[in-house]
């Protein structure tokens, strides 16, 4: 009985934290996360609230939909959409679940094979209570895994559409930019056109801190408000993610004006100061640094500049980060 209260103490607790009702589908999802006998939950929800962030509403609907309509009775529902979902906000929604579901499925599987091996630990005779527990919790389970499994495939086939049809092939889920694909095929149109070039290689100025203090899920949103900055700041420049927290502009003009526009997108980042949304707690100044050179007319020598420019943004970390080096 002590045990059974303090896990609904527990349970409440969880949900003040999150800031969501006690509605009958969030205690039981608060529950059987707490209670930890479905892994594939647990491990979803410590997904959004690491580095403190909060589950909303809408996740929790998700995630109960997802891993507890069955268990309890329901037939599962997909999470209610946006009023007005844009095209880039569904596309990386369908990313994130399809590896959410591979995962979950793994650890479901993982979960019943353990609890199926655990249950010739008991007799017919002993802890029949126990035992009980334990076959409804397998076939729960076992069932959840079967549902995951199609749900996987009707999430890989949905990410094929949206690729085909919106050109995720070249752009990057995240930011919204062109990805390295994107910035290649770029390089190959700018060269053959013959006007002057200057590329940029751009890197966020101690963005491990960011995911080790704060989580993957606020580093993430660093790498949009970067990327945002750029792009407004640099008007219809080309601005795209290379990779990690690197961005590669290509920018129209000579060595100098380059030198100087993407100066003064650093300024303009830089003279922000960021908060955490969910605590409201200063996040400081972000900052990046820089190295940048001219683009070659030539496709061949694309390589080179881009080592040269790689080259310069080591430069500008070495003497102290924040700085734009030109060469």
């Amino acid at each position: 009985m002590k045990a059974t209260r303090e896990l609904c103490e527990r349970t409440l607790a969880f949900l003040e934290q999150q800031r969501l009702p006690a509605t009958p589908r969030n205690y039981a999802l608060g529950f059987f996360h707490c209670w930890g006998t479905l892994p594939a939950l647990s491990q979803a929800i410590a997904a959004i609230i690491d580095g403190g962030v909060r589950v909303t509403q809408q996740e929790a609907d998700s995630l109960y939909a997802g891993f507890l309509g069955g268990v309890m009775g329901e037939s599962p529902t997909p999470p209610a959409e946006p009023a007005t979902p844009g095209t880039d906000v569904l596309r990386h929604q369908a990313l994130r679940l399809v590896d959410l579901a591979a995962s979950a499925q793994a650890v479901t599987g993982e979960f019943s094979r353990e609890l199926a091996f655990r249950l010739e630990d008991f007799s017919e005779d002993d802890l029949a209570p126990l035992r009980e527990l334990l076959i409804a919790t397998l076939a729960r389970s076992q069932r959840s895994e079967r549902e995951l499994a199609a749900t996987t495939a009707q999430l890989e086939q949905m990410r094929s559409k949206l690729e085909i049809a919106q050109g995720d092939a070249e752009r990057d889920a995240l930011t919204g930019l062109p990805n390295r694909r994107g910035i290649e095929a770029h390089l190959a149109r700018a060269c053959a056109d013959g006007e002057p070039r200057v590329i940029a290689m751009c890197d966020i100025d101690r963005f491990k801190s960011y995911n080790d203090r704060y989580g993957h899920a606020v580093g993430d949103r660093v790498l949009r408000t970067v990327a945002a900055s750029l792009k407004s700041s640099l008007d219809d420049e080309f601005v795209g993610r290379w990779g990690g927290e690197e961005f590669l502009l290509v920018l129209r003009g000579d060595l100098a004006a380059a030198h100087l526009m993407v100066d003064e997108a650093r300024l303009a980042l830089g003279d922000r100061h960021f908060r955490l949304r969910e605590t409201d707690e200063p996040m400081g100044r972000i900052t990046f640094s820089a190295g940048i050179t001219t683009l070659p007319p030539d496709e061949a020598s694309i390589a080179a500049a881009m080592e040269r420019a790689d080259a310069l943004l080591y430069q500008a970390k070495e003497q102290g980060r924040d700085r734009v080096i030109a060469g």
